[in-house]
């Protein structure tokens, strides 16, 4: 009988540890269904999609991430590129390389004040102030050229000028540096309404440079002045320009 009692509390025990290990498992895959052994074969979120071809088996809204970025592709505007998700403005360029995420960007430049200086001192010309026409430069993609001209209207014998010209240039979203100057001029001559003939006006204070070259990173707002009165550069003038990133109308 000893035995019989023996060989019974050894089955006992077993027994018990089975019940505890089952029920263990069963609160396991209640708590996280993954473990489930058919779980791989369920439809947690009723896609139509079974989970282990669904990458977000609990959203039912998603199932691909093609790009391994953690968005799925539905909710990513940019579906194969890992490194962007959202295209805010929706101008096709991506919120993390879109150096400005308020539309399609542009550079507005304005021309905020004039001066010709010096002409009493030292500068003989037969009109007392100047005919100033201004032109701006930009360099649009880097490459040394200037991919656009802005000019001015003639500003016919003129001393001072305040606000007195704008321009807006569209820029590339994605490749936010851009090179500019601005450039002023005495018009002496014009025919059929084109500059025939006319004298560089020297705004930058460095002996032999008349206007200074700007290479700047967008979004930007800044403010440049200065005048050429201290070399020897002549006609001299005062000139304050600006420009300030802003989304193209």
């Amino acid at each position: 009988m000893a035995g019989e009692e023996r060989a019974l509390h050894s089955v006992m025990i077993v027994s018990t540890a089975a019940f505890i290990v089952m029920v263990m498992l069963l609160f396991a895959v209640l708590a996280s269904p993954s473990l489930s052994p058919i779980a791989s074969i369920g439809d947690w979120d009723g896609d139509g999609r079974t989970n282990d071809s669904d990458r977000f088996p609990r959203d039912r809204a998603e199932w691909a991430d093609s790009d391994d970025d953690g968005v799925g592709d539905n909710a990513d505007a940019f579906p194969d590129d890992e490194d962007e998700t959202s295209d805010s403005d929706g101008d096709g360029v991506g919120d993390n390389a879109d150096f400005f995420d308020g539309g399609d960007a542009a550079m507005r430049l304005t021309l905020d004040a004039f001066e010709f200086l010096g002409y009493e001192e030292n500068y003989v010309r037969t009109r007392y102030f100047p005919n100033a026409w201004f032109k701006v430069y930009v360099d649009l993609d880097g490459d040394g050229g200037y991919d656009l001209i802005v000019e001015s209207g003639i500003f016919n014998a003129t001393r001072s000028l305040n606000d007195f010209f704008s321009c807006t240039v569209d820029v590339a979203d994605d490749d936010p540096s851009i090179r500019f100057n601005v450039r002023a001029y005495d018009v002496w001559e014009v025919s059929a309404n084109n500059v025939t003939d006319y004298e560089t006006m020297d705004y930058w204070p460095v002996s032999e440079v008349l206007w200074e070259d700007h290479t700047v990173a967008l979004p930007l707002d800044d403010t440049w002045w200065s005048d050429g009165n201290s070399d020897d550069d002549t006609p001299d003038c005062y000139l304050k320009y600006s420009i300030e990133t802003v989304a193209l109308d």
